[in-house]
């Protein structure tokens, strides 16, 4: 390479550039480059990652090494080409986007399909593509710049757990649809549709190998996909080479091409399927056995192009079977109770007990597996933080144990026993068996506090800045809740401003919220939250449905379409509104209006004495039938200097209170006990006991999930002894229900 080509730097495709006659391009003589071309050219073979350039209205075509890796095969062919005759698969968008980048406009396309030929096979990809003009001196576009990201194998990846999702949720609904089936078609016909939904199949069906009353086996008993008479005049299948083996319980049979098989059209009079069956190439079937070992029957699923079932879908029809067989059984012995009762109902009661007994035991066996699934799950996380609670423990009790490891191994205790409690409150969420928890929150301290979340949720490429004021913004809201929505809306931000770009939330007061979608202006006082990005705007013709489940104008698997609909509808929820203000190309600003609540004091605040025990000694009446944490919730009251009587539960606590009339501050009890729970027992203490202040605590309760703490002040298990010193000083102070801790 001559001195004066040092703008190309080294490398081989930079000796390639050098060495290529360009004279005959459009680009001319490489000694004639302008230097506005030398210039993108030698950032072009410097950059770290795929780039090309295309150079004029043909988009002559120059790039890097990475984007040589891309091409492979075409490289270094393509070098020097038009894009149109480089790409010819691809020839209208590339034609596209040389037009746009000519006339001074940018293009962006996030995972666009393509179909290229690469060592001579037609191939889907998935690219990341961004188009920018290239300047000349006098400022009039002279190439475009493209910078090249495949994403084949995110896309693929991305789908294939898509599948897994889908497969996982459609082996759920069946599970529990069978469980509550007990007639033998639906039920059948439930499995059979499932087959041809989890493998991708054109069609399915269920043979019963059952003598029925011709004397005859392997009668179709179900189909999907096709309709039955096309089977219907095929007569009886035979006990076949491909066909007997699912029958004798030999195993699951998957062929790629049926047709090619060795073992097919090997039986007269056929030869192979008879004249007018469905076609089939792509071939798989799986026995259904009984508890017994007893061949129930066969799915069998079909497609009409080979290669179509994989080994995933062979062990998806395995697990499906099993359930059938199960659920099978279950409605055949159902059935048989049922014919028992009708035709011997008084003669064989005593058996009908048994057949009975039986089936529900089967039921119930069939319910303790599904449980035990989840429970092993569970159990594992959970002996694994015991292990640990368990490990530190032994550790304090020996002797020769320093002050600075006692810290460390109770300080593990404390932070495994927190991660317990995320643990229980993730499967309490899952079981949507959490309840809404509003508090009084400061909306500055809530956002402020969400900075470096927010941070790896935008990456290190956009900026946040916060705006905060220096006066409290109260409201009453669930903070949960509210922090999900405003990581919805700078994911939204993030997307929208293809990871570049800045991100500011600024945090105020507002005395009116404008007239939005078709509601009036409304009067008030309000705390706000605006988001605002940098990014490329909402298009008009979206705006007034972004916010309907569902709806997202972002490409496929890049969003559920849900986010902006938990935020329209918790602000809705909370007595607010959210407003959407945008111009294309311009950024978003989304601002949520939340009622302010100036009386409030939020939670935690103020109340840094009380959890030392500092605060005045109060009278309790304990109620916990739990003896262990009854002894630890006695234990942290009276180190806080509060007297204390414990009752084992609701009645023993009325007993008392009928004795020392006006003896207590607070009744601190539990929710969940037996005879009368702690609800109820609440009630009671503030229909007769109205200056008895009362703190309820619970674990879990299914009254508090369906119908809240019935506007008692609720302390959430497990807690800690600065929690319920908390508590205490609150529901002392706060004249509203105040709920501490979460589920």
């Amino acid at each position: 390479m001559t001195e004066r080509h040092g703008f190309l730097g080294d490398g081989p495709l930079a000796a390639l550039i050098a060495a290529f006659d360009w004279s005959a391009t459009p680009l001319g003589p490489i000694e004639g480059w302008p230097p506005h071309l030398r210039t993108v050219v030698s950032i072009l073979l410097r950059a770290p990652v795929p780039m090309a350039l295309l150079w004029g209205e043909e988009g002559i075509l120059l790039y890097n090494a990475r984007y040589a890796t891309i091409a492979q095969d075409k490289h270094p062919a393509i070098l020097g080409m038009p894009v149109r005759e480089a790409w010819t698969e691809a020839a209208a968008f590339n034609d596209g986007v040389v037009r746009a980048g000519m006339a001074g406009k940018t293009r962006s396309y996030a995972r666009q399909e393509l179909t290229l030929y690469r060592h001579g096979e037609p191939e889907t990809v998935f690219l990341d593509l961004n188009y920018s003009p290239v300047l000349d001196a006098d400022g009039v576009p002279a190439g475009v710049l493209a910078v090249v990201i495949e994403t084949t194998d995110a896309v693929l990846a991305e789908r294939s757990l898509r599948w897994e999702t889908h497969s996982l949720e459609t082996l759920n609904v069946t599970g529990a649809a069978l469980v509550a089936e007990l007639e033998l078609e639906p039920l059948i016909q439930m499995v059979t549709d499932a087959g041809v939904k989890l493998t991708g199949a054109e069609f399915g069906a269920y043979f019963h190998n059952l003598m029925d009353e011709t004397g005859e086996r392997l009668h179709l008993f179900t189909l999907a996909g096709a309709e039955r008479a096309a089977f219907e005049k095929l007569g009886r299948p035979r006990a076949t080479a491909v066909f007997g083996p699912t029958f004798r319980n030999e195993g699951v049979i998957r062929s790629d091409d049926i047709r090619t098989d060795p073992r097919y059209g090997k039986s007269a009079p056929h030869y192979g399927m008879p004249r007018g069956h469905l076609p089939v190439r792509s071939y798989l079937s799986v026995p259904v056995t009984s508890r017994t070992g007893v061949v129930l029957g066969g799915l069998l699923f079909g497609h009409s192009e080979p290669g179509r079932f994989g080994e995933r879908h062979e062990r998806l029809l395995v697990g499906v079977a099993a359930q059938a067989a199960i659920a099978i059984d279950n409605a055949q012995l159902f059935k048989a109770v049922q014919e028992v009762n009708d035709t011997l109902e008084q003669r064989v009661a005593e058996r009908t007990a048994e057949l009975t007994q039986a089936h529900e035991a089967l039921r119930q066996a069939q319910k303790m597996e599904t449980l035990g699934q989840l429970t092993g799950g569970i159990a594992h996380d959970f002996n694994n933080l015991l292990t640990v609670i368990r490990g530190s423990t032994d550790l304090l009790r020996r002797p020769d144990l320093s002050a600075d490891r006692r810290d460390r191994y109770i300080t593990a205790i404390a932070d495994t026993a927190d991660r317990a409690t995320k643990l229980t409150n993730q499967l309490l969420a899952f079981a949507r068996r959490s309840s809404l928890t509003p508090e009084v929150l400061d909306v500055r301290a809530v956002v402020s506090g969400m900075t470096d979340m927010l941070a790896t949720l935008s990456g290190s490429f956009i900026d946040i800045a916060l705006s905060l004021p220096d006066t409290p913004c109260l409201t009453h809201a669930d903070a949960s809740q509210l922090e999900t929505a405003i990581v919805n809306l700078a994911v939204n931000a993030r997307d929208a401003m293809a990871g570049r770009g800045a991100l500011r939330i600024v945090v105020g007061r507002a005395a009116r919220i404008p007239a939005v979608r078709g509601h009036v202006a409304r009067d008030g006082d309000f705390v706000t939250i605006g988001v605002h990005d940098t990014g490329s705007g909402i298009d008009p013709a979206h705006i007034e449905h972004i916010f309907e489940p569902f709806f997202t104008s972002k490409a496929i698997g890049h969003g559920t379409g849900l986010g902006l609909s938990q935020v329209f509808g918790f602000v809705k929820q909370s007595g607010g509104e959210v407003i959407v203000e945008s111009t294309p190309g311009a950024g978003a600003t989304f601002t949520l209006y939340l009622p302010h609540d100036p009386t409030g004091v939020p939670a935690g605040v103020g109340i840094a004495a009380e959890a030392r025990g500092d605060g005045p000694s109060l009278r309790i009446l304990v109620v916990e039938d739990n003896a262990a944490v009854g002894d630890f919730a006695m234990s942290a009251l009276a180190d806080l200097g509060h007297a204390i009587v414990f009752a084992r539960d609701a009645e023993e606590a009325l007993a008392i209170l009928a004795r020392e009339v006006d003896a207590f501050d607070v009744m601190f009890s539990d929710v969940v006990m037996p005879g009368m729970n702690g609800v109820a027992l609440a009630q009671y203490v503030r229909r007769d006991f109205p200056a008895m202040r009362v703190l309820l605590t619970s674990g879990y309760s299914d009254v508090i999930s369906k119908d809240g703490a019935q506007g008692f002040a609720l302390l959430h298990k497990p807690y800690s002894m600065a929690e319920l010193a908390r508590a205490l000083h609150a529901v002392m102070e706060a004249d509203r229900p105040l709920v501490v801790g979460a589920f």
